[in-house]
């Protein structure tokens, strides 16, 4: 596996951003109640990083990927963390309160980009024209 980032299309490239910011979330409060914090480590969101493997697998490898399968997995991701994120509303003296915290508005971030950079993401060999002489 090759971290190539200039050989690279767009993609790529937004698939490893992504999966970078994902991973930095995990180290920034996902519970953000005032006085109690959680990261996203405490909060086992270390796991919503099962579903960036095959996209991040694909693109260290420098293999085609299966848009379908990646799409899937990101975009459960995005929907994870999303219903992660509705779960931490909790009531406090009769209004709603929601304690995300910036942490897991990032993964939810990151997770969109995953889904984009699936989408746009090629391999190098198929971003090469091969020409032959007549």
């Amino acid at each position: 596996m090759k971290v190539r980032f200039n050989q690279w299309n767009i993609g790529g490239k937004i698939i490893f951003i992504a999966t970078g910011l994902a991973v930095l979330s995990l180290f920034m409060s996902w519970v953000d109640l005032g006085i109690i914090t959680a990261s996203g480590f405490q909060q086992d969101g270390y796991l919503l990083l099962l579903l960036y493997i095959y996209p991040v697998y694909k693109l260290l490898k420098d293999r085609p990927m299966k848009k379908v399968v990646g799409a899937i997995l990101s975009m459960l991701a995005v929907i994870s963390a999303i219903g992660f994120m509705l779960s931490k509303s909790v009531d406090f003296y009769g209004t709603t309160v929601n304690g995300a915290g910036a942490g897991l508005y990032l993964f939810v971030i990151a997770s969109i980009l995953l889904t984009v950079g699936v989408i746009k993401y090629d391999t190098v060999d198929e971003n090469i024209v091969e020409v032959t002489e007549v």
